[in-house]
């Protein structure tokens, strides 16, 4: 069992079990597809739990940060694997279809999350602070400060984990790039938030 479902299983004693068995096998499909080892959302969510933390955030926000990063990237269930696993950069018609998954995550666990706020966290994961996100193009406060959380928990996690076409970066190397887009890809305080967390 890979350690993002291991995460939904130990999250099933909080709410409806038969809901988060179909979240568990979505997530294990995903790793699976993706050729993770399942610790990639997993990571992703500890992060971003440690950044709402930092934050403050009162702790009911912090399961919908904790489930939002869990199943921020199911959408990708629907993009082509040799999209997904491409050893190079991406042309603009792959980009294109990469970037649907945002809201075609939201489409395909609408039949199984109930959490409007959590819904929000897996579409809204790639909005930008600047507004030059997807899929709406939201700017600032408009995007929920769960999805900035996970945007900043995701992107960093990325960058310190091997990818096909690249090696993994170290974490001063990746926090260097995120703290760069502060104020414009990223949210300012969750930046923050992160340095403290990293240190």
């Amino acid at each position: 069992m890979n350690a993002a479902v291991a995460k939904l299983r130990e999250l099933e004693t909080r709410g409806d079990s038969r809901a988060y068995i179909q979240l568990a096998g979505l997530v294990d499909r995903l790793e699976l597809k993706e050729g993770y080892t399942g610790e990639h959302t997993a990571a992703v969510s500890q992060l971003a739990v440690a950044i709402a933390t930092e934050l403050e955030l009162p702790a009911a926000e912090h399961r919908c940060v904790e489930l939002g990063a869990l199943l921020h990237d199911v959408g990708k269930l629907s993009i082509p694997d040799r999209v997904l696993t491409k050893p190079a950069p991406l042309n603009e018609l792959e980009w294109e279809a990469m970037r649907r998954h945002a809201a075609l995550g939201e489409r395909l666990l609408a039949r199984i999350v109930q959490q409007a706020d959590v819904l929000a966290v897996v579409r809204s994961h790639h909005e930008r602070w600047d507004g030059n996100g997807y899929p709406d193009g939201k700017r600032g406060e408009e995007i929920p400060l769960a999805a900035r959380i996970v945007a900043v928990a995701d992107a960093f996690q990325a960058m310190i984990e091997p990818r096909p076409y690249r090696e993994p970066r170290t974490w001063a190397s990746a926090f260097d790039e995120i703290a760069s887009e502060s104020g414009r890809q990223f949210d300012p305080e969750c930046v923050e938030a992160l340095r403290a967390v990293l240190h």
